[in-house]
């Protein structure tokens, strides 16, 4: 069997994304990775944006920018940007966890 670059990178990010997956509390049945140039990835969450209530929210990986949320247009059809997880482009499963839950407002609504 020969593995090459690609299929050893394309490996390790499923694996990275099922560790955040579950480190969400996810199963991950609406997620994927998109092995085509660059890397990509794909998870949506549950919950929705406070001041977006209503829309699905997602979490979108690249291996040129790292995690960032997106939130549904009017249409479902595409994502728009709303938040950048920034640093490092493949933080621990649970930083990006507690990040994603800061972005879905899950950190107000437990302190209220």
């Amino acid at each position: 069997m020969d593995l090459d670059f690609d299929d050893v990178a394309a490996r390790s990010l499923r694996e990275y994304v099922r560790r955040v997956t579950a480190a969400l509390g996810l199963n991950g049945e609406s997620s994927y990775v998109d092995t085509g140039s660059p890397l990509s990835a794909y998870l949506a969450l549950d919950g929705h944006l406070p001041e977006r209530p209503g829309r699905d929210v997602a979490l979108l990986w690249d291996e040129l920018h790292g995690w960032s949320a997106a939130v549904e247009t009017d249409g479902g059809t595409d994502l728009v940007p709303h938040a950048r997880l920034e640093g490092d482009i493949q933080p621990p499963p649970h930083v990006v966890a507690a990040w994603a839950r800061s972005v879905l407002g899950a950190e107000r609504s437990a302190a209220a």
